[in-house]
């Protein structure tokens, strides 16, 4: 079997820290958030991310987002492609965004043939390592089927849980109604929640306090003890807070163990200073 040069590829709501998509020469294609009477392209230059938390933060104006057009991923696509034999696109769930279609019709008519595009099923590092091991095992293997089988183990094996700081947001966004419903009118609850099959989200658990989700959170970690095979933990506008989680549980954290900020696209519907985690179990290598 000939090795392929593998391209690979993803959208902006995958919080893929800037030093790992240089490391593996992925590219972005960049969703749209569109607050204070203006649209700004979510690719970590046009849109200052401190500004954006802070104006959700202090206005009651709901920013919207909205998912690359056709035309600006086939755009991206057509460069991206250049010089490689083949691209494979791994996107957020298509269940909560166009984004994965859009992208789809952009590789069908740049070329249909050398172009896959993978839902994730998932969100912010849910995508990334999904994204992030796609990139090292077309780089091992130079086969594309090798590499959709890995991405669809990972998303087997993989676990994404964000405790909310504040359900306002979650409420006037209107975009995870079910979540929503289920903690009824107590704004008081912390919910955590989950990103499961079809990227549908849920509430997993619920408490009154963040400082109870923090101790929750590490919880749900120590169900993968001696398991785990890489970990990001994401958070909103809450470098410190994550950077703290890090500390307080390097006794079962990996040395490896990233930060990833979660971007405007969706924080939009989550709000500031969550934090959670998305973990891969060793299982996927399986």
């Amino acid at each position: 079997m000939t090795s392929k040069k593998i391209k690979i590829i993803t959208d902006s709501v995958a919080d893929i820290p800037q030093n790992l998509l240089d490391k593996w020469n992925i590219d972005v294609v960049p969703c749209y958030v569109n607050y204070g009477g203006e649209s700004y392209s979510d690719d970590g230059v046009e849109l200052d991310r401190a500004h954006f938390f802070n104006y959700i933060k202090n206005n009651n104006e709901v920013p919207t987002t909205a998912a690359p057009s056709p035309g600006l991923a086939e755009e991206i696509v057509g460069k991206a492609i250049e010089g490689y034999d083949h691209l494979i696109s791994v996107n957020v769930a298509e269940s909560l965004s166009a984004t994965f279609n859009n992208v789809l019709l952009a590789c069908n008519t740049v070329d249909k043939e050398r172009t896959t595009v993978l839902d994730s099923e998932s969100v912010s590092m849910g995508i990334g390592w999904l994204a992030l091991i796609a990139a090292e095992v077309a780089a091992e293997t130079g086969d594309v089927d090798a590499v959709v089988k890995a991405v669809e183990n990972v998303k087997k094996n993989h676990r994404l849980f964000a405790g909310i700081y504040d359900m306002t947001y979650l409420r006037r966004s209107g975009r995870v109604n079910a979540v929503v419903a289920s903690i009824g009118s107590l704004l008081q609850i912390k919910p955590i929640v989950q990103v499961i099959e079809k990227g549908e989200v849920i509430s997993a658990h619920r408490v009154r306090t963040f400082k109870k989700v923090i101790t929750k959170l590490r919880d749900l970690l120590e169900e993968e003890s001696g398991q785990l095979d890489r970990i990001a933990i994401i958070h909103t506008a809450n470098e410190d807070g994550a950077k703290k989680f890090i500390e307080d549980n390097k006794d079962i954290l990996p040395d490896e163990t990233i930060i990833a900020e979660v971007g405007p696209t969706l924080g939009t519907h989550i709000g500031p200073d969550c934090l959670g985690f998305v973990s891969v179990n060793k299982a996927w290598r399986a």
